[in-house]
């Protein structure tokens, strides 16, 4: 698909059809292959304007941003900064009062592979404070879920603690260290939504569909300062493919911001890292996608309104990008994949096995109830019918529950047009009544029954 003029315009036509079939206003796609590069953008930054996305665009990249702070501790680590192996405790003095609890024995390779057990989202009574200080000393305040490497539960939470780090390592705060021991070298224009003098470049507005409807309304970006490191970084398919290439060990000075080691190291399984519903495996910071030629690496990310996708496989440098400005841009993805394979590149992307058909249970009740990850409640609740199951966090997600066999499910969302996500019940053996709720690689203990 990439040999000159024409594949390039067969492409943007092909993107500028799916995305409108999936109701997503602006897309950018970029491939990297057999040292060739192919770069496309679609549509409108914002519905209503006539400003038109380019290739420089930057959309909110949501979750890939962890990537990119799980890339520059690997950085640190290269340099004999850092060691995976330390105890958070050692670079962190708001942790040095947790010495006596399970927390204390939390590592930065626990917090690079979700295996430490923090909370997913932890939110400060003050959503505009942005000291990183003061979250991790709200942080180590917490219990952890599980055992500290015990298994996988995504967590928000411990990659900001990771950007707290970085900054006591660096002297820097996190926005400035990763603009100036990665971004630009890469050559990223760095861009931060939200953060005051970071307008260099034009960003994507973010969009919503509602389910049944074909129009897209912007929306606003929710994002906390103190969540900076996890999800506050903007960039470009391109700027993604650059990020990609480093990792593949082709950008320009790859070795000198990224060691064969560390890069093998992030690449590497984490046994503990069962990402359930999200990847296929987890290493110390990417997400892996297995493939009949080898897995592929990445990382996706959402937004209130936005998707941002990443995917590169080592053993042919092959390197794939995908941003948009909708919440409809999870089924652009899939489409896009589907696209790919189809013209011969095989892409790696988690489509777990999901047992079919839809399988009744005979007491719903033992489901039924609110299963609690920190901050973030989600209440599992009987549909009208008596027999359904329906979710909903209080945050305006709902979603509508496909049980499957082995108690795994479906998620629906009834509020916004998205793909499907999966998850799954876990029973205690003893009682057969759930005690947790995994969903999209987030886990939930039941605190309380219907």
């Amino acid at each position: 698909m990439i040999g000159g003029d024409v594949e390039t315009q067969q492409v943007a036509n092909r993107l500028r059809q799916l995305a409108a079939e999936h109701s997503v206003p602006g897309a950018q796609l970029a491939v990297h292959r057999a040292g060739a590069e192919l770069s496309v953008a679609t549509g409108v930054a914002r519905c209503g304007s006539p400003e038109p996305v380019t290739r420089a665009t930057a959309f909110a990249l949501g979750s890939v941003t962890k990537a990119f702070t799980a890339t520059l501790i690997a950085h640190l680590v290269s340099v004999g900064e850092l060691d995976l192996d330390d105890p958070v405790g050692e670079y962190l003095a708001e942790f040095e009062g947790a010495a006596e609890r399970a927390i204390s024995s939390i590592t930065l390779r626990n917090l690079l592979s979700h295996t430490a057990g923090l909370v997913a989202d932890h939110e400060l009574d003050d959503v505009d404070e942005a000291s990183l200080a003061r979250y991790s000393a709200s942080v180590a305040a917490t219990d952890p879920l599980h055992e500290p490497g015990s298994c996988f539960s995504y967590s928000n939470s411990g990659y900001n603690i990771l950007g707290r780090i970085i900054e006591t390592v660096t002297d820097l705060k996190w926005q400035a260290a990763l603009e100036e021991l990665l971004l630009r070298p890469l050559g990223i224009e760095p861009l931060f939504p939200g953060r005051p003098g970071s307008a260099a470049r034009a960003l994507a507005a973010c969009h919503v569909v509602r389910p049944g409807q074909r129009t897209a309304r912007p929306v606003g970006l929710f994002l906390p300062p103190s969540w900076a490191p996890a999800s506050g970084l903007a960039a470009s398919a391109e700027d993604l493919i650059a990020f990609a290439r480093l990792h593949l060990g082709t950008h320009p000075g790859s070795d000198a911001l990224l060691g064969a080691a560390q890069r093998a190291e992030m690449s590497a399984r984490v046994p503990a890292a069962d990402a359930f519903g999200m990847a296929d495996g987890w290493g110390s910071g990417l997400a892996l996608y297995a493939s009949a030629e080898g897995d592929w690496l990445g990382h996706d990310g959402t937004v209130d309104g936005g998707t941002a996708h990443l995917r590169f496989h080592p053993r042919s440098g092959t390197a794939v990008a995908l941003t948009t400005n909708s919440t409809t841009g999870t089924l652009l993805w899939a489409a896009v994949v589907d696209l790919l394979r189809e013209d011969g590149l095989p892409v790696g992307d988690y489509r777990p096995q999901v047992p079919d058909p839809a399988v009744a249970v005979a007491d719903p009740g033992q489901l039924v109830g609110t299963y609690r990850n920190g901050d973030t409640h989600f209440a599992v609740r009987r549909q009208d019918d008596g027999q359904g199951l329906r979710l909903s966090d209080g945050t305006g997600l709902v979603a509508e529950l496909t049980l499957r066999r082995h108690l795994i499910f479906t998620a629906r969302r009834l509020d916004a047009d998205e793909a499907s996500y999966t998850g799954r019940f876990v029973t205690d053996p003893a009682t057969g009544q759930a005690t947790l709720l995994q969903l999209g690689g987030r886990s939930a203990r039941r605190v309380a029954a219907a």
